[in-house]
């Protein structure tokens, strides 16, 4: 049934993510076995991708104070030469 799979894919992503956790988790169940353990795989793949998103998003955060961070110390050092001389 590997030959399904794209179309199984397509179903899930026409669905979305919470319709298939739904329909798993509320007993409806998901026939075929392969079916079925392809939704499960399609669901960790989903997971690990919002996963990789968020860290990204985190480092581009950490980033950006450091930078605004940067550039307050850069301007506070410019005034501070500018009363000085």
């Amino acid at each position: 049934m590997p030959d399904d799979e794209p179309e199984w894919r397509i179903q899930f992503e026409r669905g979305g993510e919470q319709e298939l956790r739904d329909a798993i988790n509320r007993g409806m169940g998901i026939i075929p076995e392969t079916k079925r353990q392809f939704a499960f795989r399609w669901l960790r793949e989903k997971a690990d991708a919002k996963e990789v998103r968020e860290r990204r998003m985190l480092r581009y955060t950490q980033f950006t104070l450091w930078a605004a961070i940067a550039a307050v110390l850069v301007g506070v050092i410019g005034i501070l030469v500018t009363l000085l001389h």
